[in-house]
C-alpha cells in the first residue's frame, strides 16, 4: 500500500493540530482548565476523520482531559466538604463569638478536628497532587510520542 501525497499532507496537518492540543492540555493547568476545554472540543471534532494513529492521539487527549477533570472534581468536592464541615463545627459548638467592640472572636484552644475533616483535607490534597502530576506529565508524554510519530501509549 502506497501513501499518497494527500494522506501525508493530511497527517502533517493533523499532527500539528495534535501538538497544539497537547500544548493546550498542558497549559490548562495554569489557566483554570479553559485551554483544556478547547483542546477536548478539538479532539472530539477531529477524531472521526483522522488517520488511525492520530485517532489514538485524539483519544488519549480526551482521556487526559477527563481524568484531570475527575481528579479536580474529587479534590474540589472533598475540599469544600471539609471546609464546610470545619466551619459548621467551629460555628455550631460556640467557638465563635461576635462582639460589637472587638468583632469576631474564635476560640481555637477548645477546637478539636474530627478525623472526618482531616481525612477530607488529605483526600483533597492527594487528588489535587495527582491531578497536577497527570496534567503535567501526560500531555508532555503524548507530545513527545507524537513528535516521534509513535502511538500515544506503548503497545503491549
Amino acid at each position: 500500500m502506497t501513501v499518497t501525497q494527500d494522506e501525508t499532507s493530511r497527517f502533517e496537518t493533523d499532527r500539528v493540530l495534535g501538538l497544539i492540543n497537547y500544548g493546550l492540555l498542558f497549559a490548562s493547568l495554569f489557566f483554570v482548565g479553559v485551554p483544556g476545554i478547547v483542546a477536548v472540543v478539538i479532539a472530539y471534532a477531529q477524531k472521526g476523520g483522522a488517520t488511525p494513529m492520530m485517532r489514538n492521539h485524539y483519544r488519549f487527549q480526551i482521556q487526559i482531559f477527563w481524568i484531570a477533570f475527575l481528579l479536580g472534581l474529587i479534590a474540589g468536592i472533598c475540599g469544600l466538604w471539609a471546609v464546610l464541615d470545619f466551619a459548621g463545627q467551629v460555628w455550631g459548638n460556640g467557638h465563635v463569638s461576635v462582639d460589637d467592640a472587638s468583632g469576631v472572636d474564635i476560640d481555637i484552644q477548645q477546637l478539636d478536628l474530627k478525623p472526618q475533616v482531616i481525612g477530607l483535607f488529605i483526600a483533597s490534597a492527594v487528588s489535587l497532587v495527582l491531578m497536577t502530576l497527570w496534567a503535567l506529565v501526560a500531555p508532555a508524554v503524548g507530545f513527545i510520542r507524537l513528535i516521534t510519530a509513535a502511538p500515544p501509549q506503548p503497545q503491549a
